[in-house]
């Protein structure tokens, strides 16, 4: 679900520029937005939307009612430890070198990727595991490419990461069983 919305999202700013860049001059369309733009913005300068007393958002669930059932088991498999949801890869791991640029670059290789869950130990800074629940839009080569470059920025980094499949979802104790392992191994 998460994806298909950040698909749509893309997909809409993708249209939006094309159309964009029919109407505005040559020279306008040209121009790129960076983060020295950005931060060139005053408080005075008006961005599209600003004036409107209320912006188009509705709240939608965080998850999934598998994700839920899946979260449900998780809490009863391991009650010790915290359980965080939809958590942003660079929430978790970050590059770890000198130079600013290629902490930048590293950055941006997993800035909008996710984990569905992290099991952080008690003393809730230290992240033990990372969970997939993995269904069918994980078959796609798309998502295979992003879950394998995932899969190595975590073990990059030296955090585990554990998937399930949806559909042949275990039990509490299996689930306990299963982690307990990998938590004890790192």
């Amino acid at each position: 679900m998460l994806v298909g919305l950040i698909f749509l999202v893309f997909t809409l700013m993708f249209l939006w520029l094309i159309m964009r860049s029919k109407s505005a001059p040559e020279s306008e369309a040209m121009v790129k937005s960076t983060e020295s733009d950005l931060n060139s913005v005053t408080d005075s300068e008006s961005v599209r939307g600003d004036e409107l007393a209320i912006w188009p958002f509705a709240p939608m669930p965080i998850m999934t009612n598998t994700e839920v059932l899946f979260f449900d088991k998780l809490k009863d498999a391991l009650p010790d430890y915290h359980i965080f949801v939809q958590v942003q890869l660079s929430r978790i791991i970050a590059g770890n070198s000198d130079d600013a640029a290629e902490r930048r670059f590293w950055f941006n290789r997993i800035c909008r990727q996710s984990v569905d869950y992290v099991i952080v130990d008690s003393d809730a800074q230290t992240t033990l595991v990372a969970i997939e629940l993995d269904d069918w839009t994980h078959n796609s080569k798309a998502r295979q490419k992003a879950d394998d470059k995932k899969d190595k920025a975590l073990a990059s980094a030296g955090i585990p990461i554990v998937r399930f499949h949806a559909e042949r979802m275990p039990s509490a104790a299996m689930l306990r069983h299963e982690l307990m392992q990998v938590i004890e191994t790192y």
